[in-house]
């Protein structure tokens, strides 16, 4: 598939959902973006009968994002473990399990990285499940935006072998489901 040159957008769509929890859209204007990981390292072992290849592991992946914050709630709720960005304050901290879904699209009508890309528009998204926000770094400059850089982590696999990733895109001559709710059965 080929994406038209103005298929990436400025604009990222980025929704974290708590496990069994609901989607939730971040506000945040998102300036940019990493993915790292996912590599693997092979070894030729020699033997009698000549040289047999080992496969390594594949290391954790990262997703990370920096973005101008427009509400104090874009993330310090992920950050301590909450599975809801409502509230007006935080007491308390805990690990959980997100899915973080970014989307790209020229679609109009969107609000949510998981929506159904359902016109002749083009997409593209990626899903991450079974991930922890591992870091949270807050800043601003005098004459600048309040700014975060947001990393979350997750294994490439998950204990039975199935992948945490999931990396969708249309064209205008197909479309995307939406994603399904994210459970401890159902990650995409």
């Amino acid at each position: 598939m080929a994406l038209n040159t103005k298929a990436w957008y400025n604009k990222a769509y980025i929704s974290v959902a708590v496990e069994a929890g609901t989607e939730i859209q971040l506000r945040a204007k998102t300036t940019s973006l990493r993915i790292s990981g996912g590599n693997f390292d092979i070894e030729g072992i020699e033997t009698f009968g000549g040289k047999i290849k080992r496969v390594g592991a594949r290391e954790d992946l990262e997703v990370g994002f920096d973005g101008i914050v427009t509400s104090h709630q874009d993330f310090d709720w992920i950050f301590h473990g909450l599975t809801t960005s409502t509230g007006s304050s935080i007491t308390s901290s805990s690990i959980r399990d997100y899915r973080v879904t970014i989307l790209w699209t020229d679609q109009t009508g969107i609000t949510t990285a998981t929506a159904a890309i359902t016109t002749a528009s083009e997409a593209y998204r990626e899903i991450y499940a079974e991930t922890n926000m591992i870091s949270l770094e807050k800043s601003m400059d005098a004459d600048g935006h309040l700014t975060a850089a947001v990393n979350f982590k997750l294994a490439y696999a998950d204990e039975t072998g199935g992948v945490n990733f999931k990396k969708e895109y249309c064209d205008t001559t197909n479309t995307l489901a939406a994603v399904t709710g994210y459970t401890s059965t159902t990650k995409f």
